[in-house]
């Protein structure tokens, strides 16, 4: 079921196919009466993919997390990314701390996330492995890196939300 609430694409599928064989129905019959369920199909895909972009599933939540925190890293905001950070990490806040004060991003950006939820745990943690497009220069303007590097990025729910609370370097994405 969750795979219904993460991607619009079986809905959107099944309604095409629906409407297919039901045209398919109406030209062969040459009766007006078909166009009463393919009025309803439209209506029930419409429903169905609007109930998939109303639902945020845990996946889509922790994802969200992560953007922001790219999207706070490329604006070089030490602030707003430490309100994706938790409270009870210690490395990847001083990392960030002391990266930001020696370098500006010009970009962050998220590629190939995959995200694991464990629900098990109490409270429940994440595992999301991706790479990150990023460009970095030093507070001179000069460049220092541009390239891909691929990470492992721990998380927890606390109160109300997904929080960072570690962090680990796989490989630079552009040595595989």
């Amino acid at each position: 079921m969750p795979w219904f609430l993460e991607h619009s694409g079986p809905i959107l599928l099944a309604g095409i196919v629906a409407e297919l064989v039901l045209g398919s129905l109406l030209v062969r019959s040459g009766r007006g009466m078909w166009l009463w369920p393919m009025g309803g199909v439209l209506l029930l895909t419409l429903s169905g993919v609007a109930l998939e972009r109303a639902i945020q599933t845990p996946k889509e939540q922790v994802a969200g997390t992560l953007y922001a925190a790219a999207a706070a890293l490329e604006e070089n905001n030490l602030e707003a990314l430490f309100e994706h950070i938790s409270s009870t990490s210690r490395y990847t806040p001083q990392r960030a701390r002391t990266v930001l004060q020696q370098y500006r991003f010009r970009q962050a950006r998220i590629t190939h996330l995959e995200v694991e939820i464990n629900p098990l745990t109490s409270p429940p943690t994440a595992v999301a492995p991706l790479t990150v497009l990023i460009s970095v220069e030093d507070r001179h303007g000069q460049p220092i890196y541009t390239g891909r590097v691929r990470l492992e990025v721990l998380l927890r729910w606390e109160k109300d939300r997904w929080r960072i609370t570690g962090h680990h370097e796989i490989a630079p994405a552009d040595d595989w």
